[in-house]
């Protein structure tokens, strides 16, 4: 490989990762192992769920994301710390010692931790988007041998302005007064006021995002630090192995509802863009982004020796958004769902496909109680009546409530300058480009959902492809259910109109 890329910069080096065990914290890791000979890995973890910390870090391993690598590299462990702390605490909930480690030995950071919810709360997506980067940031300038920090943040931090540059923007709120406030108030409360400190903004994750953003902007001044806003992040498309995600969240999690037959609409502009960008690719962008503002910090200091310029730099952003030549809308992923829906069934349909994009809020509205509300109901009346706890009315309305979070996306088209994005690609020697391949002008897209559709079935679902003969024969079942409940109920309907109109006359 030719001297000065990204694998020679990363060669001897030790990182350290917050959000490790987040999907693209597993990715991250997975990559930096495989593919590079660190020296290090620090991986931040905190208990969660009746698991202690250390049992979590060993969990981590065991999600298919790392079958190559134990392939590959079977001692890879002997390159890992765990590191225990929490990222919604002080100093990151870190022992003092821990703390001591990681400034005497990090050379990279990598501050990927965030609640990505859009129904968090206020004070949980403060204490973890913002607090935590006041203490990343606070650890990095006591690390003497840092050559790089990367802070993850999204696209849509800034998504009250319809053109969103790489370039920093007026928070909200000013981090101080935001950690000020959550800390002063009661959750009640914090809760009432939580919309009018929103303002614009649809939800806390991409309001603290903006916040911390802010943050970096004033606080990361003498760091080789750099921002990179990925859009939206989905199913990986190469590496480890393509159509890998682990979990429901977001898109991820509306294709799998519409797959099952659970979900039946959502209110999206049908040819707004879908910012899509596959978790491996934004991995990718994030490790060639540390290489840059660590050559790009070094060429400086070698140049400007006993220089002021020599320490002050100015925090680059990377909208990481695809990009404007090769764009899919809405309409077409969710029609080439469709078609792969067909093709690979799940034994674990709930009922026959029968999902829509809808523009008109007053008609998805109407849609969503007949075909949400309604059919929760139902469900639970059959639940009650077979002694079984009810539960449909409760998940159809959380599923609803997200669904009108994520509806503020899908019916909205942001402009997304990526010079900077293209001008780092540039950059790449042409072997960086095939190791850290982050460029989508050519994607085939359809190739890209296929492969997701395969992936949610297999990582998600748990349902192995052996059995699509067997989810083929229950889809043919839910069909014919499906149209026979339809022609009954317009009989009803038919014989209910004709009472009403005979009764009249």
């Amino acid at each position: 490989m030719e001297p000065g890329t990204i694998n020679h910069f990363f060669r001897n080096q030790t990182v350290f990762i917050t959000g490790g065990t987040g999907f693209l914290g597993k990715l991250m890791i997975e990559k930096l192992l495989r593919v590079n000979q660190i020296q290090k890995i620090f991986i931040l973890v905190r208990a969660k769920r009746n698991k202690s910390s250390e049992e979590r870090f060993q969990d981590l391993f065991d999600y298919p994301c790392f079958d190559n690598l134990k392939k590959e590299r079977p001692d890879f462990k002997e390159k890992i710390v765990f590191v225990s702390g929490d990222c919604e605490l002080s100093n990151l909930g870190m022992s003092q010692q821990s703390q001591e480690m990681l400034i005497d030995e990090t050379d990279v950071v990598i501050h990927a931790a965030a609640n990505v919810k859009f129904d968090q709360p206020l004070r949980l997506g403060a204490n973890i988007n913002v607090r935590s980067t006041k203490e990343v940031l606070a650890l990095a300038k006591l690390m003497p041998r840092l050559k790089a920090l990367v802070y993850v943040s999204t696209a849509y931090s800034n998504c009250p302005n319809n053109r969103i540059e790489e370039c920093f923007y007026k928070a909200p709120i000013s981090w101080q007064n935001l950690l000020s406030t959550v800390d002063a108030l009661d959750d009640d409360t914090l809760e009432k006021i939580t919309p009018e400190l929103l303002g614009e903004w649809p939800n806390c994750y991409t309001f603290t995002k903006s916040v911390a953003e802010d943050l970096i902007r004033t606080e990361a001044k003498n760091l080789p630090a750099v921002i990179v806003r990925p859009a939206i992040v989905t199913s990986t498309i190469e590496e480890p192995m393509p159509g890998w995600t682990d979990n429901f969240y977001g898109v991820a999690g509306i294709v799998l509802g519409a797959a099952l037959g659970v979900l039946r609409s959502v209110n999206a502009k049908k040819d707004a863009i879908a910012q899509l960008v596959p978790c491996d690719y934004t991995v990718n962008a994030i490790l060639a982004a540390a290489w840059n503002v660590a050559t790009e910090r070094k060429n400086t200091k070698d140049h400007f020796k006993n220089s002021v310029s020599a320490t002050s730099s100015q925090v680059k952003i990377y909208n990481y958004v695809g990009t404007s030549t090769n764009q899919i809308t809405w309409k077409t992923y969710m029609e080439l769902i469709e078609s792969c829906a067909w093709d690979y069934p799940s034994t674990k349909l709930l009922w026959y496909y029968c999902f829509t994009l809808r523009e008109n809020e007053l008609w998805h509205k109407t849609c969503v109680f007949f075909l949400h509300t309604v059919v929760a109901y139902l469900a639970d009346f059959v639940l009650l009546c077979i002694r079984r706890k009810p539960l449909a009315v409760t998940n159809y309305a959380r599923m609803d409530r997200l669904l009108n979070l994520t509806s503020y996306f899908a019916k909205r088209n942001w402009k997304f300058p990526h010079d900077n994005v293209d001008q780092l690609w540039g950059k790449m020697c042409e072997e960086d480009r095939k190791v850290y391949k982050f460029d989508m002008s050519q994607t085939n897209w359809a190739n890209y959902i296929e492969n997701c559709v395969i992936g949610g079935r297999l990582y998600l679902l748990k349902d192995p492809l052996e059995t699509i003969p067997e989810g083929r024969k229950w889809l043919k079942t839910l069909q014919i259910a499906h149209y026979s409940l339809l022609g009954v109920l317009f009989f009803l309907l038919y014989l209910l109109f004709k009472w009403v109109f005979s009764s009249i006359l």
